[in-house]
């Protein structure tokens, strides 16, 4: 007997995202892999539609791996189960172009295509040279501290579909399962590893710092790329206004800027000869900092520019 439909999903939208995640090396809490899914695809791809249709689809617990960082210790990530990653890809396939249409054009994160990194620093370099002062703005565990019932309600007010809905807070909510088998409940935050993680991260932030920063200081050029944010200003007391308001912001909805990261810097050069404890700062793995080029004339002058 077939089950009731709750939701009507076209079965051709979940074989389009299990196409899309057929490169996927994925292997979660059951152990299962994208070549033991594909070899069972007609039969797993009926049962997960089943499920998600009849309201019934529950995601496994993620598997809880750690990964070293660049610059020393360990960053923690969730593994999700083959099935799992498929139905991520079908609601991040639905979520994208209702979300992406509203991103501000200074956020580069969630750009679709390989040069957004570049393109950042790019602008922020170009911006350096016209503003004396630039606001480093990083906040410290910011994946880790997303509120679940905020990022839901701002879903709301532009997604329709309940099931993408239902199923994008079932993701959210999904238990990390650690290597002793011991299920962590998570309350807030989205787990490295999921699909939808970049995009959902953009838009959270899309609401609490882009909208705020056109509403408020729309005279104020910025670069974000998911948490990594350079304001560029004129003077230093326009700085520090700026980052004691964005404080505030951050701290209404329980993020806070990382202590060592988060900095104001004089963009230093031979234009700019000012003294300032700070004239240096990393953005997306390149540095800023004074620089001798070679000017149209031929000589050597000092700039303030990023290495690319």
């Amino acid at each position: 007997m077939e089950r009731t439909r709750r939701f009507q999903i076209p079965k051709k939208v979940f074989w389009e995202a299990f196409k899309q995640s057929k490169k996927t090396k994925v292997v979660g809490v059951d152990g299962q892999t994208m070549q033991y899914y594909n070899r069972n695809r007609i039969k797993f791809v009926h049962e997960q539609w089943d499920q998600l249709t009849s309201g019934n689809y529950i995601p496994s617990p993620v598997r809880r791996v750690y990964i070293p960082k660049k610059k020393g210790g360990w960053r923690p990530i969730g593994i999700p189960t083959v099935k799992d990653f498929i139905v991520q890809t079908v609601l991040k396939n639905k979520l994208s172009p209702k979300l992406e249409v509203l991103f501000h054009p200074n956020s580069y994160g969630y750009k679709q295509k390989s040069q957004a990194r570049e393109d950042a620093i790019e602008m922020a370099g170009k911006r350096c040279l016209r503003y004396d002062w630039a606001l480093v703005l990083d906040i410290e565990k910011f994946g880790d501290n997303i509120d679940h019932q905020l990022l839901m309600s701002m879903l709301e007010k532009h997604i329709r579909d309940k099931w993408v809905l239902l199923y994008t807070h079932r993701m959210m909510i999904a238990p990390v399962q650690k290597k002793t088998g011991a299920l962590i409940k998570t309350k807030k935050g989205l787990a490295q590893g999921n699909k939808l993680n970049f995009l959902l991260n953009n838009f959270y932030l899309h609401y609490i710092f882009d909208e705020w920063m056109q509403k408020n200081h729309p005279k104020i050029p910025f670069e974000r790329y998911t948490d990594d944010i350079i304001c560029h200003c004129k003077s230093e007391s326009i700085a520090k206004e700026l980052l004691s308001q964005i404080q505030e912001r951050f701290r209404n909805h329980k993020l806070v800027t990382h202590p060592q990261k988060t900095k104001i810097v004089y963009c230093k050069d031979a234009n700019r000869k000012g003294n300032y404890s700070n004239v240096s700062f990393e953005f997306l793995g390149s540095t800023f900092c004074s620089r001798k080029i070679k000017s149209k004339s031929g000589n050597y002058i000092a700039r303030f520019i990023p290495k690319l």
